[in-house]
């Protein structure tokens, strides 16, 4: 268990053998191990006064000999091995045997046995009690190791200072009229004449170099061709059979700072010529490796060349480790600095969050390694190919962090924070991971701006505020997958299939939440039109879910229209069976406008050719003052009710619920046609016969007409239902209310 107290870490270390719980307050890891050293000593030295049985015999820790040192079960105190001498007031083995003799029986040997156990329990616990009564010198050697660290800290620090202003002194003028960075022409001259004859000093101890290997080897007269050819090392070798391991001949190996020569011995050799040219290798070419000894193959190296492959002996191991260190020298030199501190870099880039400046040394390393393809089989090349590419996917996994979505993550910046991550995911050659994790981010945040959005007033305005945000946020993020992934075809397959998901989702939200019984077909056909509206931005960006949208509002829709049918339906036996087929009366000027205006607004302009100023009828007599209206008010408010259903449905008409909308269009327009059938041929209505036919002609030729037109015009194309009973139903207009019956449906019977 951990307490933050104050800065500082308290850790309870439970020591279970001591059966004390013990707070030590540790600073650092170096203070734990020192105090877990204490604790264990202390440990060892109270199992030193415990018996063993060992091998049949009680012995002690200090009995202890050199075959039971590798015992894992024997504690050690200091030395591997104990003697009677190092321990004094000890029990031997004699001393062992006597007790056994003195007693008698068993029982007397565990009354031993448990003289011995209370006093190891007794020192037990002594050191319990010594153990906590000092434990607070524990803490104070914790608090000075503590201390020391931070003045060494401070030590370094001061001695960095101290080496820069003495860096800085030493190229201040001596007259202290410069500063550091001035420095005179006489001077700046006397240094370049100072380095360039250090320079003509060096190339002509080079040159001399190569000149007396020229004279010492036979067949080497390219060796002045390169300018910069520098010896390195070089010394006697005796080359080995490379599958026998049996000694072939010495050889003397030049190393230079572009290849390595071997050159064999001449035995009869006359004058300066020591050696014979045998080989010259590139170091590019060239891999050497270290060989184990193993029985006679002793202090040897071998080098390996396609399709050669040579082993070395050295004479001895500094010899071998010289050879070694130097062609690593060597192998490195060729290489740019640059390339060797990448790795490195590579980490200082990662770990200071500049992505952009990791990628692009991380693009120039990798450049620089596929274009040296004769380095593959470099040793030195080999492992900083391997420390780049662990680096890279390093970068890969920072990146993919950046992406990922947690809950302690905050979602404010959006998908302008995923830009620089997204692009180097790219960059890198990991888009489908980029992709896939871009896509989490934008459901996160889709999620997040929905949960936002409240139920609250209107189902109309819940419904357009909640789609407007579903369907601007999705814009936008079309917007930015398509700046992230301009061309990839696989990429933008992922996201269609995406945003149909989130589509999914947002439609079963909108379904649970506008679908119910209790909300009216206009309330749905506003709803609907406004998210379809909505949806339609998308086809901007090349983006169509229309029609996944109508595919999963097609069911709710149809159960929708045929509960409203069957509600309408219902409406309509109501009122019928209320109807008493009077004209409408509406009692004033101002009444009688305001019908008009109403009539008209819903498409019936020709509605003031059924007002009268006054009615006389064969029951009725009324005052010629009021405005009448030559239908029934059941027969008006039907007109209202039709025409309104007929828009909506008109509105939610797709190819796919036609059949149910001209289901719902006809059963309703059939159920009131039904009423003035069953009031035309009533016994009791035959005095209202001309007024039932006068109500029967205008939901013939006027309403049906007009529901037909508007139908053909929003649709393009007419309803065959509506027809049909327009054909059905025309014989309401004829003085003869009595129905025709067709004795034939076809003609076939003739």
């Amino acid at each position: 268990m951990t307490i933050q107290r104050g800065g500082r870490v308290q850790k309870l270390c439970r020591l279970s053998r001591l059966g004390s719980v013990f707070p030590v307050v540790l600073y650092s890891q170096t203070q734990h191990h020192i105090f877990t050293n204490v604790l264990g000593c202390m440990l060892k030295y109270v199992n030193v006064l415990r018996m063993k049985s060992v091998e049949g015999e009680w012995k002690t820790i200090w009995e202890k000999t050199p075959k039971q040192d590798s015992d894992p079960n024997l504690p050690v105190i200091g030395n591997p091995v104990y003697s009677a001498s190092d321990a004094p007031n000890h029990l031997s083995t004699a001393d062992v045997k006597e007790l056994s003799q003195r007693c008698v029986g068993g029982q007397e040997l565990q009354q031993q046995r448990q003289k011995i156990q209370a006093l190891a329990d007794e020192t037990n616990l002594s050191l319990k009690r010594n153990v906590y009564q000092n434990y607070m010198q524990f803490i104070e050697t914790a608090k000075e190791i503590s201390h020391l660290e931070s003045e060494m800290y401070q030590l370094s620090h001061m001695l960095a200072e101290q080496r820069s202003l003495l860096g800085a002194l030493s190229t201040t003028s001596v007259l202290g009229d410069k500063g550091p960075n001035c420095v005179e022409e006489a001077d700046t001259g006397a240094e370049s004449t100072e380095d360039e004859g250090q320079e003509e000093k060096e190339e002509e101890e080079r040159r001399h170099k190569l000149a007396t290997i020229l004279e010492k080897v036979e067949g080497c007269v390219t060796l002045l061709d390169a300018p910069s050819r520098t010896l390195l090392h070089e010394g006697d070798l005796l080359e080995l059979d490379a599958v026998e391991n049996t000694a072939l001949h010495r050889v003397h190996g030049y190393l230079f700072s572009d290849g390595f020569m071997i050159t064999s011995w001449i035995p009869n050799r006359r004058g300066p010529v020591r050696y014979k040219f045998d080989m010259m290798y590139e170091l590019g070419s060239l891999a050497v490796v270290n060989v184990r000894d193993m029985g006679t193959v002793k202090t040897a190296f071998k080098l390996l060349a396609f399709p050669d492959t040579r082993v070395f002996q050295c004479s001895n191991n500094q010899s071998k480790k010289e050879w070694l260190d130097k062609f690593d020298q060597a192998k490195k030199a060729q290489l740019p600095e640059w390339l060797l501190e990448v790795p490195e870099d590579l980490d200082v880039c990662i770990a200071q969050r500049h992505f952009e400046e990791a990628y692009n040394l991380l693009e120039r390393a990798q450049d620089y390694l596929n274009k040296g393809s004769d380095n593959n089989k470099d040793p030195v090349v080999t492992d900083i190919r391997r420390k780049v590419d662990a680096r890279a996917k390093a970068l890969t996994e920072v990146l993919m962090k950046e992406l990922e979505v947690s809950p302690d993550k905050s979602l404010q910046g959006g998908l302008r924070a995923a830009r620089r991550a997204v692009r180097l995911l790219n960059q890198l050659g990991r888009a489908t991971q980029a992709c896939e994790l871009f896509l989490k981010l934008c459901s996160s945040i889709l999620k997040a701006q929905l949960k936002r959005v409240k139920r609250e007033g209107a189902t109309v305005l819940y419904v357009r505020q909640l789609g407007g945000i579903f369907f601007s946020n999705l814009t936008d993020m079309a917007r930015e997958f398509l700046r992230a992934f301009p061309s990839s075809p696989s990429c933008s397959s992922v996201f269609v299939v995406w945003s149909g998901a989130e589509l999914n989702h947002f439609t079963s939200h909108l379904i649970k939440q506008v679908f119910m019984p209790q909300v009216s077909i206009s309330t749905l056909a506003e709803c609907v039109t406004c998210v379809r509206s909505q949806c339609d931005q998308l086809c901007e960006l090349g983006l169509d879910l229309r029609y996944q949208l109508d595919g999963l509002l097609r069911t709710p829709l149809t159960r929708a229209l045929r509960d409203s049918r069957e509600k309408l339906v219902d409406a309509v036996k109501l009122r019928a069976a209320e109807d008493k087929w009077h004209p409408l009366n509406l009692q004033n000027k101002a009444g009688l406008s305001k019908f008009l205006q109403e009539m008209s607004d819903i498409g019936i302009a020709s509605i003031h050719t059924h007002v009268t100023g006054h009615y006389s009828g064969c029951r009725l007599s009324l005052n010629s003052r009021a405005c009448w209206v030559g239908l029934t008010g059941n027969t008006v408010a039907f007109s209202k009710l039709y025409l309104s259903l007929l828009e909506d449905c008109v509105r939610l008409a797709t190819p796919e619920l036609v059949f149910t909308i001209d289901e719902v269009l006809g059963d309703v327009f059939h159920a009131q046609l039904r009423h003035v059938e069953i009031s035309a041929r009533t016994d009791n209505l035959r005095g209202e016969a001309k007024f039932i036919m006068k109500n029967a002609v205008f939901l013939l030729d006027t309403l049906l007409t007009l529901a037909e037109h508007g139908y053909e015009e929003k649709l393009g194309h007419p309803c065959s239902r509506l027809a049909q009973l327009h054909d059905e139903y025309s014989w309401l207009k004829k003085d003869n209310v009595s129905k025709p019956i067709t004795k034939y449906s076809t003609t076939e019977y003739i």
